[in-house]
């Protein structure tokens, strides 16, 4: 149960509070990931992370990496009491550089998984290389609908077309008879995001204020578009009642830039990654009000937040987490467990297995000898690995408890109503209640 708006609020002012506090006493210096004894020899393990380091999720990125980072701290540098190396590349804006960066983290670095992928399109290009070298990703950004066998991929963000499904039946209900004009960017990620929407929208009743009676979709490729203006001028002379959109990284502060700009007073909802991490801290007011649905809020009420926000303010001159640091925090706890279930659980791992890949000495099933103890080197490969991930169970995330659906291999998890209001000097994604459990 979610506590009452104002205790939670005093509550989450006070906790945010202490948690800047906190920064003020650190102890300078403290880093940004662990990759612990470089003597370890072959018990290390190596990780690929791929994530925007440039283009227009680099934002993103960013705050990916702080979220990994500060898990492998948590971690001491290990998982399943390993050392780690982490080896990290740049994802780009998706496909080509994607893959490029990919093939030479599995090929050159021979990792033994890949960690990473902010975009559906990166995770859709990187997909079939996964199949052909046997190695597992944990996807931490948008999944796209396109994938069909899930087996080396595992996503501990969400199912793309789920942000919108869950608050459809809502909008429904608040504009009752009432249509919503829908718009959103023109890719597979966006198409997947607001088809979610749309489709539950119309399940529940609803109709669509847009002309055609179909969504309106703005250019992005060769670039995504940065000018809403032919958009928004038929948006505000319509009669919609309401306005429901996804956009992220940098068209999220455009498109919420000139909405307010060009006077549009519709009310607006919209995907959380609307309002999610930088787009919300160079908003600020011209967020305020809207309202938005995502699987996490810094504002939830639970152990596993409390402590998370308390390290990451700490860590960060008193800033506050979000979504993408919280993924990536928990594809870290994800490989801890999964690491441990494959190292102490050998036999099992390695049956539910399919023959490896070649080239990749940590794809390769190395079978260990007979007296080997549990543990030794040779008996961690990607596909031992990968059998390991269905058995790692619940995972105490600090957006809720959640484990990995069988069918899809994604997270089986609360989404949240949320709403961008002051905190006292702070703006957050205020929770507001609970939507609905997704996932499977």
């Amino acid at each position: 149960m979610i506590p009452p708006l104002p205790a939670r609020r005093s509550r989450w002012r006070l906790t945010i509070a202490a948690a800047v506090a906190v920064v003020l006493l650190a102890v300078s210096g403290c880093s940004g990931s662990s990759l612990g004894d470089p003597d370890s020899g072959g018990d290390e393990i190596r990780i690929g992370l791929i994530v925007p380091k440039s283009g227009p999720y680099k934002a993103i990125g960013d705050d990916q990496a702080a979220g990994w980072r500060l898990a492998l701290d948590k971690l001491g540098g290990r998982f399943g009491g390993r050392p780690v190396r982490v080896i990290e590349a740049d994802e780009g804006d998706g496909k080509a550089t994607a893959l490029a960066s990919a093939r030479k983290l599995i090929e050159q670095d021979k990792v033994l998984a890949l960690v990473g992928g902010a975009t559906a399109d990166t995770v859709q290009t990187l997909y079939p290389l996964l199949n052909e070298a046997r190695v597992p990703l944990i996807g931490i950004g948008g999944r796209p609908s396109t994938v069909d066998d899930p087996t080396y991929l595992w996503s501990t963000s969400w199912l793309s077309q789920e942000t919108g499904a869950s608050i459809a039946h809502y909008l429904h209900e608040k504009v009752r008879d009432g249509r919503v004009w829908v718009i959103g960017p023109d890719y597979i990620g966006g198409h997947d995001q607001i088809n979610g929407f749309v489709d539950a929208f119309r399940k529940a009743g609803g109709q669509l204020a847009n002309p055609d009676g179909k969504p309106t979709w703005t250019p992005w490729a060769p670039a995504p578009t940065t000018e809403f203006s032919p958009y928004l001028t038929q948006i505000k002379g319509s009669s919609a009642a309401a306005v429901y959109t996804f956009y992220a990284g940098a068209s999220a502060v455009e498109f919420v830039k000139q909405y307010r700009q060009y006077g549009v007073t519709i009310p607006l909802y919209a995907s959380g990654f609307l309002t999610e991490g930088a787009p919300l801290a160079a908003l600020g007011e011209q967020a305020k009000g809207i309202y938005t649905a995502l699987n996490y809020s810094t504002t939830l009420d639970n152990a596993a937040n409390r402590d998370f926000v308390r390290r990451y303010t700490a860590a960060n001159d008193g800033k506050l987490p979000n979504i993408y640091h919280v993924c990536a925090w928990d594809a870290a706890l994800v490989l801890d467990k999964a690491i441990a279930e494959a190292i102490t659980q050998p036999d099992a791992a390695s049956a539910a297995t399919p023959p490896a890949a070649e080239g990749n000495p940590q794809a390769s099933s190395t079978a260990p000898s007979p007296d080997a103890p549990s543990g030794v080197a040779g008996e961690l490969t990607s596909q031992s690995l990968t059998a390991a991930l269905s058995r790692v169970g619940a995972i105490d995330s600090p957006r809720g408890s959640w484990q990995f659906g069988p069918a899809n291999h994604t997270p089986v998890q609360a989404y949240y109503l949320r709403e961008v209001a002051q905190d006292g000097q702070v703006w957050v994604n205020r929770t507001v209640q609970t939507l609905t459990t997704l996932g499977s």
